[in-house]
């Protein structure tokens, strides 16, 4: 702003300038928008060497991922010797998978041995009523009657004739290996008629030992039969049809050598165990150790 004053002799006017006074951040005003673009231009140079180089990195994590993947085809398996722990589902260990056992020797002799009682239900015209299966606890011998012969007279354990010789030719068959066998009897779901204290309970369990007793006069030895047990109606053939006399027979179990040990950790004295009675519970280690 500029202010004239009169004040010499002379009557010069005299102007006098005043200048206003700028404040700090005017004399600095410039200085940041240096600085920004300073930071920013390094921030996209950061951004450009990040997009260069992410996917490389990204191929190399997919192929690391590819390879340690089991579900991947060709990926490291769990226990390929890469990973021996197993797998832990939501905390809860999970067992490690056991190889399979070695196959029972004896197997084979039992495939021989329902070849050898095929041939017999051919000698002896009883291919409707001897079945022989092979099962994974051993050989399933079905002996049942047909609509022409019955195994037992209706209501006992009165054993046919025709079945007195076929179980006498099977005990000398089953002789010949050294497994051991359950015999087991089974009825039809028709109630037993008269006395209530007889039923089919009684009356499969008596037909099942009149077959054993049959099979051991004619050779089989008595140590070779580890039970015999009814049955009744509780598993018949013919689910549907309960009462329909196909679900009537006598089955053998011939066990193989795994089925028999299970067998005996069930009924024998082979594993420990806690005997409960009114003193108390007594620890009962196996015998002989």
């Amino acid at each position: 702003m500029k202010q004239a004053q009169r004040g010499n002799k002379g009557g010069e006017v005299v102007i006098h300038k005043r200048r206003g006074k700028k404040g700090h951040g005017d004399e600095h005003g410039g200085a940041w928008k240096v600085a920004f673009a300073d930071f920013t231009m390094a921030m996209m140079a950061l951004f450009m060497v990040l997009w260069v180089i992410t996917p490389q990195n990204r191929a190399q994590t997919v192929a690391a991922d590819q390879e340690s993947n089991p579900l991947v085809d060709g990926g490291a398996g769990v226990f390929d010797g890469t990973n021996r722990r197993p797998l832990d589902f939501e905390g809860l260990p999970n067992p490690r998978v056991e190889r399979q056992k070695p196959s029972d020797p004896r197997v084979p002799e039992l495939q021989d041995l329902a070849t050898l009682i095929k041939t017999l239900s051919l000698q002896l015209d009883a291919e409707a009523n001897l079945e022989v299966q092979v099962v994974p606890q051993g050989l399933r011998i079905l002996i049942k009657d047909d609509q022409q012969r019955f195994m037992f007279e209706r209501g006992s354990a009165q054993l046919n004739k025709y079945f007195e010789v076929l179980l006498t030719r099977l005990a000398g068959v089953i002789a010949q290996v050294d497994n051991k066998i359950i015999i087991s009897g089974h009825t039809d779901a028709v109630p037993y008629p008269g006395d209530a204290r007889y039923n089919n309970w009684n009356l499969s369990g008596d037909r099942a030992l009149r077959a054993r007793n049959v099979m051991v006069a004619a050779g089989l030895p008595a140590r070779a039969v580890l039970q015999v047990t009814a049955q009744a109606d509780g598993m018949p053939l013919l689910p549907d049809a309960p009462e329909d006399g196909a679900n009537r027979r006598i089955e053998i179990l011939l066990l193989t050598l795994q089925a028999e040990g299970l067998y005996r950790e069930l009924f024998g004295d082979g594993q420990l165990r806690a005997d409960y009675s009114a003193k108390g519970a007594e620890l009962v280690s196996p015998v002989g150790t």
